[in-house]
């Protein structure tokens, strides 16, 4: 009764460092708790503690928190920003990666933060960005420079109503008036379909390195599905792996035997509810076999983006993109691969994760009078990298070595 009370009170300040839970670890009492009560935030306890805090002070109080940094970009708590773009968020310190002396590595990025109920109009936040500074200590002195006022490159203000303007509205505090502009306008969605590929529920059944199988059984160069033979059981695969541009990456395969009939049956056997709908697993299948563009999906370095032939099927952690005019694909490709997108992909979802829903906001500017310039560029960067990949063992199509 006395914990029911203080919950119902409200408050002039609430501060907190809320517990961290992804739904995955949730058990399902708590799952179907806050998938019930919480719809916007449910897919961390951090996010469900933001929204409760909120209505646990007064509207004219404030609510002070240090949690992860997801909630500021990734699709997932898109709701909860609109929420919180409906308030008035005071100030901010971003702090990134190495906040804390007992945590390291690049996983764990933190944000701290005051924010009022009220949507004051027009109010202009202000937010330190800490994330560039490598450990805890240096990232406390640089906070410290801020308050005694020195000069800083690293203070930001804005208003939160250059959110809404870009897709996803993500907390992205540092970007311009004239890149907000660019939002308005075409996005890689308006060229081409970005999705998601398989899942086969058993990799260590169904992937092989290429050079693990018999070579009468793998296909690198099947065309269609209609013009496969029974010895076609091994197809190309995409699945992510170190940076490359352009081309390369080349290395797994998957048992795709029969249209993949095998996987399907074991998809089924194991996912009974999906029925002869398999779509959740068996992602996006018209696309495979053709050609288009894939990347890298999970990864700490800069963005790299490459092209593949007919006969590939693609990842759920390399995603395929796949160029409604295949002329503007060299296009599409270059702009992927330049510092500049690199830099927005960073303002969309500063995270190591790049899925196609992430990709299919990349804003683009197309100009025709430039196309045939950037088509003699990228076939010349994607000559260059196919040689490369191919001057080495690990490529199916490798000859002999370069010095030899």
């Amino acid at each position: 009764v006395c914990v029911g009370e203080l919950l119902q009170q409200k408050y002039d300040i609430a501060v907190t460092n809320p517990p961290y839970m992804g739904s995955s670890g949730m058990n399902k009492i708590l799952s179907d708790f806050v998938k019930k009560y919480f719809p916007n935030s449910k897919s961390d306890l951090f996010g469900v503690f933001m929204e409760r805090l909120e209505k646990m002070v007064k509207s004219s109080g404030y609510y002070s928190m240090i949690t992860q940094h997801a909630w500021m970009f990734l699709s997932s708590f898109e709701k909860l920003r609109n929420k919180i773009n409906k308030q008035t968020i005071v100030n901010m310190l971003h702090l990134g990666t190495r906040a804390f002396e007992e945590i390291g590595g690049e996983v764990v990025q933190t944000t701290a933060f005051v924010i009022s109920p009220a949507d004051y109009k027009n109010y202009s936040g202000s937010y330190v960005r800490l994330v560039d500074f490598e450990n805890h200590k240096l990232k406390e002195e640089k906070t410290v420079a801020v308050i005694e006022k020195e000069n800083t490159d690293y203070l930001y203000t804005t208003t939160q109503n250059n959110f809404t303007k870009i897709p996803g509205q993500p907390i992205s505090y540092w970007v311009s008036e004239n890149l907000i502009h660019l939002f308005q306008k075409e996005t890689i969605a308006d060229y081409g379909f970005a999705g998601i590929g398989m899942r086969t529920g058993n990799n260590e059944k169904f992937l092989r390195r290429w050079f693990e199988v018999d070579a009468g059984l793998f296909n690198p160069n099947l065309k269609n599905i209609d013009s496969q033979t029974n010895s076609d059981k091994w197809l190309p695969y995409n699945k992510g792996g170190e940076f490359r541009r352009f081309y390369g990456n080349n290395e797994y395969i998957v048992n795709w035997q029969n249209n993949g009939n095998e996987i399907k049956k074991e998809t089924k056997k194991k996912y009974p509810q999906l029925g002869d709908n398999l779509g959740w697993k068996i992602s996006n299948e018209k696309y495979y076999l053709k050609s288009g563009i894939t990347w890298t999906g999970v990864s700490t370095g800069k963005f790299n983006a490459r092209k593949y032939p007919n006969g590939f099927l693609f990842d759920s952690g390399a995603n395929g993109l796949f160029c409604y005019d295949k002329s503007k694909e060299n296009y599409i490709l270059g702009l992927l691969n330049t510092k500049a997108i690199n830099w927005i992909l960073q303002l969309i979802n500063p995270t190591i994760n790049y899925g196609a829903g992430t990709i299919r906001k990349i804003p683009v500017v197309y100009n025709e009078d430039f196309k045939t310039k950037i088509d003699e560029i990228v076939n010349i960067l994607y000559s260059g990298a196919h040689h490369n990949w191919d001057n080495y063992e690990t490529s199916w199509d490798f000859k002999s070595h370069p010095l030899i």
